[in-house]
């Protein structure tokens, strides 16, 4: 995990390709701009199938937008790997990715090492 600008950016597989997340506690889900849910389409690593719907969603700010919810297969983080992992595709090409509760949550619990920088999930 590394350090910019007070925010942790931590590196994750989603379906087999390797992306970076801002790590937000914060949010309930995954969060994953529209310009990356394109390009997982146009790899194949995302299909029809994994469109579960639309839901609206209050940002930091608390605007709120109506986004697609998406299945994701494989959300590895290190050598943890979860299956089935809600994210929401925001209608916005500029925004960041984030990664919600719906995956920390079922990682349990985690630490944060702030001198080594690193995610420790138990």
């Amino acid at each position: 995990m590394r350090m910019e600008g007070g925010v942790y950016y931590i590196p994750i597989i989603i379906n087999g390709n390797s992306m970076e997340f801002i790590f937000d506690t914060g949010a309930s889900i995954i969060s994953i701009s529209q310009t990356e849910a394109n390009f997982l389409f146009k790899q194949g690593k995302l299909t029809k199938s994994d469109i579960l719907g639309t839901q609206d969603f209050i940002d930091a700010n608390g605007d709120i937008s109506q986004g697609v919810v998406i299945n994701l297969r494989g959300v590895q983080i290190g050598n943890k790997l979860l299956k089935n992992v809600k994210a929401s595709v925001v209608n916005n090409s500029v925004a960041p990715l984030l990664l919600g509760q719906s995956a920390l949550g079922k990682f349990g619990s985690f630490t944060i090492d702030n001198k080594h920088g690193y995610l420790i999930i138990n």
